[in-house]
């Protein structure tokens, strides 16, 4: 049985064995996920990180709807987007220990921000599915060099700004290669090569309302 098959069975009961047993399954996955997110490895023994990536994984397990998607890829955003959230949180209000967050109870404002948070998330991976794409293609489109994810940000920003680029983009469900190259002045051979990424940033970034837009911040952000 599969990964999102257990997670749909594991959904009819909420069994809290079933869930640790899930999740000490997926603890390489889960430590892998956030050490890419934060560019060294994750230590389960020191790092708030690796809490609060438990903590995400479980609610994805909640949160998880086969009809949007795989389980993991979808597992993989709501870890990234939680520990970023809490990276920004430390560095607003100095060095916050994991105690001090859990202890701390959830406002009505964090409430309604991570609910939208999830619906954005949700929302996003149906516009990727309306172009043929899923987070997974995503996952494995995404370059593993920062400066170049960076550049890519900058020109995914700009394209999101050409709202006659993004209405073609949106209408045929595809990259309109030729025309943002023309547009931007940018090389179409880079662009093709990128599409998916490029095409998944600049859906992010064409709602700067979204959480997600906002978690993915101004261009040079990790995404």
């Amino acid at each position: 049985m599969g990964i999102d098959d257990q997670i749909c069975r594991w959904q009819l009961n909420k069994d809290s064995e079933e869930a640790d047993r899930l999740i000490q399954a997926y603890l390489p996955f889960i430590i892998k996920t956030l050490s890419k997110a934060a560019g060294r490895f994750i230590d389960p023994a020191q790092d708030d990180e690796y809490s609060i990536g438990l903590q995400a994984f479980y609610e994805a397990m909640q949160r998880f709807d086969r009809d949007n998607g795989k389980f993991l890829p979808f597992a993989q955003l709501v870890m990234i987007s939680r520990v970023k959230s809490w990276w920004k949180q430390d560095r607003k209000h100095g060095q916050l220990s994991l105690d001090e967050l859990e202890i701390e109870p959830p406002s009505v404002t964090d409430l309604a921000e991570d609910f939208c948070r999830a619906e954005d998330i949700l929302l996003f991976i149906r516009q990727l599915q309306a172009f043929g794409l899923t987070p997974e293609d995503l996952v494995k489109a995404t370059p593993q060099r920062r400066d170049v994810r960076e550049n890519l940000l900058e020109i995914a920003c700009r394209m999101s700004l050409e709202q006659d680029l993004m209405d073609t983009m949106k209408l045929k469900h595809r990259l309109p290669i030729q025309a943002v190259a023309r547009r931007l002045s940018i090389n179409a051979q880079m662009i093709k090569r990128h599409k998916v990424y490029l095409l998944a940033a600049a859906l992010v970034y064409s709602d700067p309302q979204s959480m997600l837009a906002q978690w993915l911040g101004k261009c040079g952000a990790q995404f």
